[in-house]
């Protein structure tokens, strides 16, 4: 039959009509390959390397003419460190970190190639296909390729901070690339690559970057709302759990005695059971309500004490710059 092999003694023979296909098959994913080439080494500027003491490197993002984003987790404790773009180094500082959402800001002077425009990250599907590109002082310019595995919607990471999306990459992630852009196929940048648990990749969406990274140039960290006391997780007896509608409290076992929580008068032993009327069953779930915008306002606490169900109402504070 037209296309298919034949097969004479034994060994299959193929026509030229699959050969054909072959080479037109061939010559297709070479033309993709080299135009996925072309598109990094093209976007290759917005990747640059940072290196920290010990001669470590990791990849940051040139997100604004002499500030570079990159992975906080991968900063530890630096306050200085030396930034690599095109073979030219620059002196960097700091400006702030958020590990909660884990980015971080650094200054550095002499940066000043052009940025990449964003992408569309609110249409992102899975199967889509991104670049992520890192930067290494060794080895120069670092890509992977693969596909977009789950893009879901907004979700709280376990130190509480807020994430525009859930992103994860199907594909695998050098540590010196950890921190670079992640860009769309048409060179625009979506997200900042960085290394999850059990060896996933997470994306973490441009939106929140924008975000956190505005907050960290304006005030070098990121406000998160302090009630001054220190929680637990306990399950409630029989008796408590129909008083408080919940079969796990809070237990607070220590309160800072200038905080919002002693001012309002709770106490050691008290077990908080609820936050403006929704019951609280985890130190996670608390941390998603104490985000930036939490600061100063009011809310009303349901506590346990001596088996009585009361409301407390307290002021949000601050939380201190070493908290």
């Amino acid at each position: 039959m037209p296309g298919q092999a034949q097969v004479a003694y034994g060994v299959p023979v193929h026509n030229r009509g699959s050969d054909a296909m072959t080479r037109s098959s061939a010559i297709r994913l070479g033309t993709f390959s080299t135009e996925l080439a072309d598109l990094a080494a093209t976007c290759a500027s917005c990747a640059v390397a940072i290196r920290l003491r010990g001669g470590r490197t990791v990849s940051g993002i040139l997100w604004r003419t002499g500030y570079v984003v990159t992975a906080a987790e991968t900063l530890g404790e630096e306050s200085s460190v030396c930034v690599q773009s095109d073979e030219r180094e620059h002196d960097a500082k700091v400006v702030g970190q958020d590990p909660s959402t884990d980015i971080a800001l650094l200054a550095a002077d002499g940066l000043t190639q052009a940025t990449l425009a964003a992408g569309d990250v609110a249409g992102l599907r899975p199967g889509q296909l991104v670049l992520a590109l890192g930067r290494s002082s060794e080895h120069g310019l670092i890509v992977n390729f693969g596909g977009v595995a789950v893009a879901g919607g907004p979700w709280q990471s376990q130190l509480g901070g807020r994430l525009d999306r859930f992103i994860r990459l199907g594909m695998s992630l050098t540590r010196a690339a950890e921190g670079g852009p992640v860009l769309d196929l048409d060179g625009r940048l979506i997200a900042m690559a960085v290394r999850g648990p059990r060896g996933t990749v997470l994306a973490i969406p441009l939106p929140t970057i924008e975000r956190i990274a505005a907050q960290l140039l304006a005030n070098g960290r990121i406000s998160r709302g302090y009630l001054g006391m220190s929680l637990q997780p306990v399950p409630l007896p029989r008796d408590l759990q129909k008083i408080a509608n919940t079969n796990v409290g809070l237990l607070v076992s220590k309160v800072d005695p200038q905080s919002g929580a002693a001012l309002a008068g709770v106490l050691l032993g008290d077990v908080v059971v609820s936050w403006n009327g929704g019951a609280l069953h985890d130190y996670r779930q608390l941390q998603g309500l104490l985000g930036p915008e939490s600061v100063g306002s009011t809310a009303t606490l349901a506590i346990i004490r001596g088996g009585e169900l009361l409301d407390v109402r307290l002021t949000v504070g601050e939380r201190p710059a070493s908290g």
